[in-house]
Formats: structure tokens, C-alpha cells, sequence
């Protein structure tokens, strides 16, 4: 491929991390809002953890 191409894929993935970054913290902050909690994965077990907690980390 050439530089400008990976250039532009680069580019696009830098767009898609940033996006998501901020989405998550949109969702953490409506969470914490609604008194929530949220599911994620921590060492390959599904566990639940409350919104406020994930914002002090």
C-alpha cells in the first residue's frame, strides 16, 4: 500500500478510537446520572460495577 493510503487508514482508526472514547464517556456520565450500573468484562469474568466507580478510575 501506498503512504497515502495507510496514511488515510490511520487516519480513520485515530477518528474511530476518539469516537469511541467519547461515546463511553458520554454513556459513563449518563449512567452516573441515572444511578446505574454498568456491565463489562474484567479478567474474562462478566461483572456488573456502578457507573460512579468506573468514573474514579
Amino acid at each position: 500500500m501506498s503512504k497515502k493510503v495507510v496514511s488515510k487508514i490511520d487516519d480513520f482508526h485515530e477518528k474511530v478510537a476518539k469516537g469511541l472514547k467519547l461515546s463511553f464517556q458520554r454513556m459513563i456520565k449518563s449512567k452516573i446520572e441515572k444511578d446505574q450500573s454498568v456491565v463489562i468484562m474484567r479478567d474474562g469474568k462478566v461483572i456488573t460495577v456502578k457507573a460512579s466507580e468506573l468514573d474514579k478510575i
